[in-house]
């Protein structure tokens, strides 16, 4: 039996940032990999410096966010020669294409060079060749053509700004053609690391002199939040901070749907989908020192997971790690206050998870709708007179926000809804009773949150 040769990025140690970006890239499409999981672990152990770091993030994230626009100006210039073009070579052809078009810092003729350079290594010299003529293209000023936003806004909006035609076509309904330009242009912005201290064992201000030692540069969160936003290339796996539980990556939007819960020291609490636990980290804090929280998780990788995090890492001594279904929780008792942090489409942190947009399907929003109603109706069952529940969701989708409470309170009268702006920093305070954070007004994930009480 032939022997089967390694890929190219296993025959060696040290590498550059543009090389791992397209190792990175190579693997998230070939495995279907998780683009910031993979990130974050390579990174993790790649003897970069923090400005590499930060090159990594960009190129892969970018490239990842706007392959829409990238391939729509390489495969005009290759005509029918670029589905037959290899992995490896498409990769570096969107990387070299990103830095053209999307990174003023990066000389073009840098761009053009480096991506031949790994066209050679990963490829041959007619790939080489390739790469060279069609980015020089690029450099000279060439573009396809966009589509007409007069006659195609939908096409147009796709293509420009890299989201499926299924998403733009909904927000445009929803939203209108300038809102909906808005919310694409912030899905594909790049957003700043956001840390939030364990108040459990640092201040807030304290984290951020010790994130100061360390070389970051920490800025309090726009809107209020309970969070400090560090720069890009700020890798938390590679920091001692972390490693020690001394803080979470945690978005400003979703470290304010805990505090909905208006959690008090001595009271129980329970978290019906609690992993990756930056949520329930911030309900032990609350609860502590008497009360205790119970961090739920239906997955058992993902439980022992949580459990690491919480007890491990952040050494909560009042959070409790189960690994159950939520829809038949085997829990005994009522809380005080009940978290629904539901599975949903994920469409409202698609800036985060940048290939996350192009494994999405418009089915993926009734099939999550499906799951959270009955998810919702198991957790009011452990509410307890006078008690809390938050549904929350990171999705702006109508069928999984407004529609599943609405659809909840029909059936129980004993619930009603509450007001959430006076549980939210002002910034966060919008119309309605509801926390709805917007990625283009508040430059965080789009999150929906519902405070709930039990008459």
């Amino acid at each position: 039996m032939k022997k089967r040769r390694p890929p190219p990025w296993a025959r060696q140690k040290t590498i550059g940032a543009r090389e791992l970006a397209l190792q990175l890239l190579a693997a998230i499409e070939s495995r279907n990999a998780y683009s910031d999981r993979l990130l974050e672990s390579r990174l993790r152990d790649a003897a970069l410096s923090p400005r590499d770091a930060a090159l990594v993030t960009t190129l892969v994230q970018g490239t990842l966010r706007h392959r829409a626009l990238l391939d729509h100006h390489l495969s005009a210039f290759l005509g029918p020669r670029w589905e037959g073009i290899p992995l490896w070579i498409r990769q570096a052809l969107r990387i070299g294409a990103l830095q053209i078009l999307t990174l003023t810092r990066v000389p073009d003729s840098a761009a053009v060079d480096e991506s031949v350079e790994l066209a050679k290594k990963y490829g041959h010299p007619g790939t080489a060749g390739l790469v060279n003529a069609v980015l020089r293209r690029l450099a000279k000023g060439e573009r396809a053509p966009l589509p007409d936003p007069a006659t195609d806004p939908a096409a147009y909006l796709a293509v420009a700004h890299s989201h499926p035609r299924w998403l733009v076509d909904r927000w445009l309904t929803r939203y209108g053609f300038d809102e909906t330009e808005q919310l694409l242009a912030a899905g594909n912005a790049e957003p700043r690391v956001s840390v939030r201290a364990n108040a459990h064992r640092i201040a807030p201000a304290a984290l951020a002199d010790a994130l100061r030692a360390e070389g970051a540069s920490p800025e309090p969160a726009p809107n209020g939040g309970p969070v400090l936003l560090v720069a890009p290339g700020y890798v938390a796996a590679r920091s001692p901070l972390f490693r020690d539980g001394l803080l979470s990556l945690q978005d400003e939007a979703e470290a304010a749907v805990a505090g909905l819960l208006g959690a008090m020291p001595g009271e129980r609490a329970l978290d019906l989908c609690a992993a990756p636990g930056g949520k329930a980290s911030q309900i032990a804090e609350a609860v502590a020192p008497s009360g205790f929280v119970v961090a739920m998780e239906r997955h058992g990788s993902r439980a022992k997971a949580l459990r690491s995090n919480l007890v491990e890492r952040l050494r909560l001594p009042r959070a409790w790690t189960v690994c159950g279904d939520g829809l038949a929780p085997p829990l005994r008792g009522r809380f005080a206050r009940v978290l629904v942090d539901a599975p949903c489409s994920g469409l409202g942190v698609l800036r985060r998870r940048a290939d996350a947009r192009w494994r999405k399907e418009a089915g993926a929003i009734a099939q999550m709708a499906a799951i959270q109603g009955p998810l919702l109706e198991s957790a009011a069952a452990l509410v307890k007179a006078g008690g809390v529940m938050v549904y929350s969701v990171c999705s702006l989708e109508p069928e999984e926000t407004d529609a599943i409470v609405e659809a909840f309170l029909s059936r129980h009268s004993e619930f009603m809804l509450d007001d959430a702006r006076p549980f939210l920093p002002p910034p966060f305070r919008g119309d309605g009773p509801c926390f709805r954070a917007l990625p283009h007004r508040h430059g965080t994930d789009g999150v929906f949150a519902a405070r709930l009480t039990r008459r």
